[in-house]
């Protein structure tokens, strides 16, 4: 089944009851989405973007085509990638509604950061470097746009504490948007990203540098920020 649909929001239907499983839907503007099985794939139902403009989108979803929740933003190659495992809607037998608009260029989103950013603060950050490799978490206090002590440090594969953690293992918040930066110039086939409700930072960055590998993901997760000294 194919659509096409406004200028600049591309809305997939996943008719889940009709057991239908390739579904697309274009916008004259926009990445193509569509969503469907991938036999003996760790995904079972995907959702699907393609195109130029699946360089820098906005993913959303809903229900009821009146409620949307953000997913997240993507940074990625223009090529067929999954961005969104549908399994467990279509176990639930419920109708899923998606759409993609352009995102947000990401020097306005660090820009908007640079012009709020406190002289002092702190966030609790965990980084997954790899599967393999592990990471860490901990509470971050930021001084002058530098780390400057990390406290609650664990290993986040053990979780037991770190007595000396090593600055160089933790970032900044203007040192995240530069990860996200980083991961899509080398090339990463997916960089998501969810920010924050405020819109001033990453809560989540989610980096897959080749699909086809597994176990090579790295996460950074962004939370209880506070400001010490406006």
């Amino acid at each position: 089944m194919f659509a096409r649909v406004g200028l600049s929001t591309l809305a997939l239907t996943a008719a889940l009851v009709s057991g239908s499983c390739q579904l697309r839907a274009q916008a004259t503007q926009g990445p193509l989405l569509s969503v469907s099985s991938v036999p003996g794939g760790r995904c079972g139902f995907c959702l699907f973007v393609a195109g130029p403009a699946a360089t820098n989108f906005v993913l959303e979803a809903s229900v009821d085509l009146r409620s949307w929740t953000t997913q997240f933003q993507a940074f990625g190659s223009p090529t067929t990638n999954p961005v969104y495992r549908v399994m467990d809607e279509l176990q639930t037998n419920r109708q899923m509604f998606w759409r993609a608009a352009p995102g947000e260029e990401l020097s306005l989103q660090e820009g908007r950061w640079r012009n709020q950013e406190p002289l002092e603060y702190t966030f609790r950050l965990r980084h997954i470097v790899s599967f393999w490799q592990g990471g860490v978490r901990g509470t971050v206090r930021v001084r002058d746009g530098t780390v400057v002590e990390v406290t609650n440090a664990v290993d986040d594969r053990t979780l037991q504490p770190i007595a000396q953690p090593d600055l160089a293992d933790f970032l900044t918040m203007a040192q995240l948007f530069g990860e996200i930066r980083r991961e899509f110039e080398a090339g990463s086939e997916q960089v998501q990203v969810r920010y924050h409700p405020s819109g001033l930072y990453p809560e989540r960055i989610w980096v897959d540098r080749v699909l086809a590998f597994a176990d090579d993901e790295s996460l950074y997760e962004a939370s209880e920020l506070i400001s010490v000294q406006p």
